[in-house]
């Protein structure tokens, strides 16, 4: 069995899947919900998840204090 099989398992999975998500979006979004109205929500979930990540990678590239001092 080739090594790649998964990959391309999962990839003709995906091919096959890809029209029906696309035609019944499923939990995305209620039903009635107004389109605009979903697309600021996913926005501001997008912006929340990006700050988050900014905030985590601040923290831990921030500089430690050196050891050195100066007399």
């Amino acid at each position: 069995m080739s090594r790649r099989a998964p990959e391309i398992a999962a990839l003709a999975a995906l091919v096959v899947t890809v029209p029906a998500w696309a035609d019944h979006p499923g939990g995305l979004r209620m039903e009635g919900m107004n389109p605009v109205v979903a697309a600021l929500v996913w926005a501001a979930a997008a912006f929340l998840i990006g700050m988050a990540i900014v905030a985590i990678v601040t923290v831990l590239a921030r500089r430690r204090p050196s050891a050195r001092r100066d007399r």
